[in-house]
């Protein structure tokens, strides 16, 4: 019989992933601190921007088997189903990577496709060969996240977040000290070296999970590898899909005025919302692992919903006048141009992450009742919304590279939480 989690209960479970998504985030305000004070700093900020738009949309929606793995993983049949998605996809995506990286697709791919400056396309290629393992790391490291939440041993999770910005930094202080390495590929060699760390420490603590031989939680019909990718394939098909807009978020932005500064203030304002948007994010595993009836989603509900507000409020904070000065300029060394469009960015897109918040509950809810389809749907709608904002926007002509991707950005989230919620409340519990 399940039983109705209570808030504490919630809680208890959340703050290893909060604590995830507290410290996995901060790598990236990190790596654009070291960027803004390299030899070139919009170059290199703007370069590696521009390889993480090209990296992500094959990277992200592997980030969907972590789902699969804590909604799916009861018994050893299970667990050998999703070792054998998670060797083939994450190898597979390492690979694809890495022929995006050779310098002629490269510059196929950033310069004649996505229009980015000459200048910035030259720094890429290298960047783009070290990110491609990201891939193989992202997999892997899910894979041990997601047995480690089914389990509830959550605990390693913040441990291991916790490593990879000591990590990451560590690298990157190095880096910036002693070594004589083009800034972007200083950024990409630290995240490198996070990952692994963070791979170890979610890696050691399931040695000891004792996983039954069989469990009658899951049906005869789950018991396939066939079953676990078609129940995988909205998730990566939505994640492709809202990654695959990134080069045409970098495309529009090139399009627009300011340009330049806008490509390398736009990835610093995002990553700074993530601080709270990572956690709102993570805490999908949550739903999928909690919710099971009405009663339950009822109380799940109201606690996303308290997490998102006070997140959310936490990140307005920085947009006060004076805060915000101190953040961008002393804190993260942006200067000139670039800081004031990051400022001006930041202090509409700091509400993001309260629609990540509700976005997430839809999506573990639908996960969890095995309905993973509309998120498809949604993804799509998303991108229409997308489209049609960054269109409208860039032949208006009066706004901002960054101004043009905010409001596109915010608009297609609401949009696509709208769908998710429309879909949820149409379960017969």
């Amino acid at each position: 019989m399940h039983t109705t989690p209570s808030q504490r209960e919630l809680f208890t479970l959340f703050l290893p992933l909060a604590l995830s998504g507290l410290f996995y985030p901060l790598a990236s305000p990190v790596i654009n601190a070291a960027l803004a004070r390299s030899a070139t700093p919009e170059l290199a900020l703007a370069a590696f921007a521009v390889a993480r738009s090209l990296s992500n949309p094959l990277i992200s929606p592997l980030h969907g088997l972590r789902q699969v793995i804590t909604a799916l993983v009861y018994d050893q049949e299970m667990l050998g189903y999703m070792q054998y998605w998670s060797l083939i996809l994450g190898g597979a995506g390492t690979g694809i990577i890495l022929v995006a990286s050779w310098p002629p697709v490269y510059n196929l791919l950033a310069g004649d496709l996505m229009g980015i400056p000459a200048d910035i396309v030259a720094i890429g290629p290298p960047v783009l060969a070290v990110m491609a393992f990201s891939s193989a790391l992202a997999v892997s490291r899910g894979y041990y996240q997601g047995i480690l939440v089914r389990y509830n041993r959550a605990g390693p999770v913040g441990t291991g977040a916790l490593g990879y910005l000591l990590g990451t930094v560590g690298f990157v202080g190095a880096g910036l000290l002693w070594w004589d390495i083009e800034g972007a590929l200083l950024g990409a060699l630290a995240l490198f070296v996070g990952q692994i760390v963070y791979l170890a420490f979610v890696w050691w603590p399931t040695r000891t999970i004792a996983i039954p031989a069989h469990s009658d939680e899951v049906e005869p019909e789950q018991r396939s590898a066939r079953y676990v990718f078609y129940f995988f394939l909205p998730l990566a098909l939505s994640s492709l899909i809202l990654a695959g807009t990134e080069p045409f978020l970098q495309a529009a932005i090139a399009r627009a005025p300011l340009a330049i500064p806008s490509l390398a203030a736009g990835p610093v304002c995002i990553s700074l919302t993530w601080l709270a948007g990572v956690p709102l994010w993570n805490i999908q595993q949550l739903v999928i692992a909690r919710v099971t009836d009405r009663a339950s989603y009822q109380a799940v509900r109201r606690f996303v919903l308290t997490v998102s507000v006070v997140l959310t409020g936490a990140m307005g904070l920085v947009a006060l006048p004076g805060i915000d000065e101190g953040v961008f300029g002393l804190l993260l060394g942006l200067e000139g141009e670039v800081k004031r469009l990051a400022i001006e960015g930041y202090r509409i897109y700091f509400i993001s992450p309260f629609f990540m918040g509700w976005r997430s509950l839809y999506h573990g809810t639908l996960i969890g009742k095995n309905n993973t389809a509309p998120i498809r749907s949604a993804a799509l709608a998303r991108v229409l919304v997308l489209f049609v904002m960054l269109g409208s926007l860039v032949a208006y002509g009066q706004l901002n590279g960054m101004m043009v991707a905010i409001w596109s950005m915010l608009a297609s989230t609401v949009a696509e939480a709208a769908y998710l919620g429309w879909h949820v409340r149409k379960i017969e519990w």
